[in-house]
């Protein structure tokens, strides 16, 4: 079964903490999901396929706009907080992106940091292409650099001195930054049939904590990131000083409003089939 890991992980904590802290995630990735609606510029009732689509935020609001939506996942708990989020024109199925075949084709495919997890990058991309029109649009935004993405690095740069392997991992290997590299991202996708492939970068500011200063900015990257995956690799008895180390890395990063903002870049790709 393909991407067998990333179902377990996401049917696991990481997707039970994605949806208990889904109204933050949505409200710090906003501006990330401003920038694709803009991009994707819905058309009235045309159909879209958002791929990785989580607690449901950018589903809804292409809803919203007048669109037909089917939001897929490999999350239970997150499709199931995505059908409770609202009603109308959205449907959520529980789906691998890989391997998924809809009746229909789709106008149009769009993924709020869905896409950069699959085994088999090529193969996905593929099959993505074959669930479109021809001409549809592919629009999706992924992380950027790691150097440009202080928000995950410094947390998990504080656990790293902790860890028995801290051997640097392979920049290619399903996770955040797996499609940080966008000459990697033009080649998948032009071998993947999808043609006029740009490549935009983002800067954004993450905001980690909008008021609750250090300690909840600290308790949110403990629960939430690289920094959080790296803390459950952790012995239960490290784990505590693993904590103290994010707080203090994060320490320079509060203003005087107490919020905790942090610089962030993203890679808007946009594409044709």
């Amino acid at each position: 079964m393909a991407n067998e890991d990333q179902r377990d992980y996401w049917n696991d904590d990481a997707g039970r903490k994605w949806v208990e802290h889904r109204k933050r995630l949505d409200s710090m990735l906003g501006p990330i999901t401003k920038i694709l609606i803009d991009a994707i510029a819905v058309r009235q009732d045309e159909d879209i396929l958002d791929i990785g689509c989580g607690s449901g935020e950018l589903s809804w609001r292409l809803a919203g706009l007048g669109a037909n939506v089917t939001g897929i996942d490999l999350s239970n708990p997150m499709v199931d907080a995505a059908r409770a989020a609202g009603s109308g024109s959205a449907q959520f199925l529980v789906a691998d992106a890989s391997e998924f075949c809809a009746d229909t084709s789709f106008d149009a495919a769009v993924s709020r940091f869905g896409v950069m997890f699959f085994d088999d990058p090529a193969a996905a991309f593929a099959n993505i292409h074959a669930n479109l029109v021809e001409g549809g649009r592919l629009v999706f935004a992924c992380w950027a650099t790691p150097d440009r993405n202080a928000w995950a690095m410094v947390p998990a740069m504080a656990v790293r001195p902790f860890l028995a392997d801290a051997a640097p991992p392979d920049p290619h290997a399903p996770g955040p930054f797996a499609f940080a590299d966008d000459a990697r991202v033009r080649t998948i996708l032009s071998d993947a049939g999808f043609r006029d492939v740009e490549c935009e970068l983002h800067d954004i500011d993450v905001i980690m904590s909008e008021s609750g200063g250090l300690d909840d900015a600290t308790a949110f990257a403990c629960q939430i990131g690289p920094g959080a995956r790296a803390l459950g690799e952790l012995d239960k008895s490290e784990r505590p000083k693993a904590r103290e180390a994010i707080r203090e890395a994060l320490r320079p990063h509060i203003g005087e409003d107490e919020a905790v903002a942090m610089a962030g870049a993203i890679w808007l790709v946009s594409a044709a089939a």
